[in-house]
């Protein structure tokens, strides 16, 4: 269900990651969103077992400026960790990105 899950959503949101996630994620965390941070919102909706090293390689950034990002994502309940590090996966709030679908 997680896969059918994420790549749902990632049909759903495909363009709108943009600069409607921008301003949505933006506005929740009281800052405008940079290309890097949409990135890894939408490699971690597509693929929610990604891995930092993963995302710090498809994104091409330092694995601590992905650590950075996936920490004020946490603070504000954008995003969380569900099981362990090796095995677990990643949540991003779903009522959030519905409202992406809406607007």
């Amino acid at each position: 269900m997680g896969e059918k899950l994420g790549e749902k959503l990632g049909e759903k949101l495909g363009e709108k990651l943009g600069e409607k996630l921008g301003e949505k994620l933006g506005e929740k965390l009281g800052e405008k969103l940079g290309e890097n941070q949409l990135e890894i919102i939408e490699k971690i909706i597509n693929d929610p077992q990604i891995s930092i090293v993963e995302l710090s390689q498809r994104i091409g950034i330092s694995t601590t400026a992905i650590e950075n990002n996936i920490a004020k994502f946490k603070e504000k309940g954008i995003l969380k960790r569900v099981g362990p590090a090796k095995g677990g996966h990643w949540e991003v709030d779903l009522e959030l990105a519905d409202t992406f679908n809406k607007t």
